[in-house]
C-alpha cells in the first residue's frame, strides 16, 4: 500500500514527466523491486544490462510494497530509496521513486504509465529468472509482455525451471537469441531474451539476515 506518510520535495514533483511531456528518445532498461537494501549486486545486473542490451539509462524503480512480498521484513520506504541512491554511484543508473507518487501498486500500472509520459523511449523491462518462474502469479502478467519487452537475468538455481515456466511457454516464439540481445530495444512487444551473465554473490536475503544476527557485509 501506499505510504501516506512520505512527501514528495518539490523539486522531484516538478521533474515528474507529465502525461506526453518527455520527448527523449533513449533507451531504458526498468529493475523495479523493493531494494530491501539495495546492493552491489543490483548495481552489476545494471552495468551488465547497459553493455548487452545497448541501453541508454538503466532506472531503478523501487516499490514501495511488492504485493508478492511480506511485509513484516521490509525496511521503511525511505530508507530503502537512501540506499538505492548510496549504492547506484553511476551516472547513467537513475533512481525513481514513481511509484509512490504514481500511486501504482502494480507492474503493469507502472509500465501503462510510463509510456504515457514517455512516449518516445524504448522500455525493457528486467528481471530475474526466479521472477520468470512465477511471473504468471503477476497482476496482469499478459499486459506486461505486451508493454514492454523483457530481458531475463540467469540465477543460479532458477534457470531451468524459468525456462519451463509457463510465461517462457507461452511467449517461447517471440524469444530472442541471446547473441541479438542488443536489439532487444528496437523490438516491438512481446519479446524477450534469457541472459546467461556472470553471478554476483551480493543477496539481500542474506544482507538483511546478518544485520540481524550483527553479522558484518
Amino acid at each position: 500500500m501506499r505510504p501516506h506518510a512520505l512527501r514528495m520535495p518539490a523539486s522531484e514533483a516538478a521533474a515528474l514527466p507529465r502525461a506526453g511531456a518527455d520527448r527523449r528518445r533513449l533507451k531504458v532498461g526498468l529493475m523495479g523491486g523493493s531494494f530491501n537494501p539495495a546492493h552491489d549486486g543490483h548495481r552489476h545486473v545494471a552495468e551488465t544490462a547497459m553493455k548487452r542490451l545497448g541501453l541508454d539509462e538503466v532506472w531503478w524503480l523501487v516499490s514501495p510494497q511488492n504485493p508478492l512480498k511480506p511485509r513484516d521484513d521490509m525496511a521503511p520506504f525511505a530508507e530503502r530509496l537512501a540506499s538505492a541512491r548510496a549504492v547506484a554511484r553511476h551516472p547513467r543508473i537513475k533512481v525513481k521513486d514513481f511509484e509512490l507518487h504514481l500511486g501504482t501498486h502494480y507492474t503493469a500500472d507502472t509500465l501503462v504509465a510510463l509510456r504515457r509520459r514517455c512516449p518516445y523511449m524504448s522500455f525493457v523491462w528486467i528481471m530475474g529468472a526466479d521472477n520468470l518462474a512465477s511471473f504468471h502469479r503477476w497482476e496482469r502478467w499478459l499486459l506486461i509482455c505486451h508493454t514492454a519487452v523483457i530481458a531475463v537475468f540467469d540465477r543460479p538455481t532458477y534457470s531451468l525451471r524459468a525456462l519451463a515456466s509457463r510465461a517462457a511457454k507461452r511467449f517461447a516464439r517471440v524469444r530472442v537469441p541471446e547473441r541479438n540481445a542488443r536489439g532487444l530495444a528496437d523490438r516491438r512487444p512481446p519479446a524477450w531474451v534469457f541472459l546467461h551473465t556472470r553471478h554476483h554473490a551480493a543477496s539481500a536475503t542474506r544482507i538483511r539476515a546478518q544485520r540481524k544476527g550483527g553479522g558484518s557485509g
